[in-house]
């Protein structure tokens, strides 16, 4: 009688259950130790690039404040500047209103010269 490939796994594992924990894997105390300071050089490299990241993400963070500050700025300024010419445009717009109606009215000083 031939067994299944799943019956012969079942026992495999089940005689690895039965067996003490220690027959699979005894280690020496020097390979414990070797396998420990492994374990703490790898804990503190692990430590390294956690905190290499996250200094690499707070510049990346205070860089994108800054850009975002600046451009903040240059938009205040351009608002500043678009709000001063539409102003000036106004009061232009407004000398103008009242010269024509100056005009129109009979004050000849205040209507436009010909060109010359």
């Amino acid at each position: 009688m031939r067994m299944g490939s799943w019956a012969r796994f079942g026992l495999l594992a089940a005689a690895m259950a039965a067996m003490p924990a220690g027959v699979l894997a005894v280690d020496t105390p020097e390979e414990q130790a070797q396998r420990q300071a492994l374990n703490r050089e790898q804990a503190w490299l692990a430590a390294q690039q956690i905190a290499d990241f996250e200094a690499r993400e707070k510049a990346i963070a205070d860089e994108q404040a800054a850009q975002e500050a600046a451009y903040r700025e240059a938009l205040a300024a351009r608002e500043a500047q678009i709000a001063a010419a539409d102003k000036a445009h106004a009061e232009a717009q407004a000398r103008w209103e009242a010269a024509v109606a100056a005009c129109n009215a009979g004050d000849r000083s205040q209507c436009a010269q010909p060109a010359q």
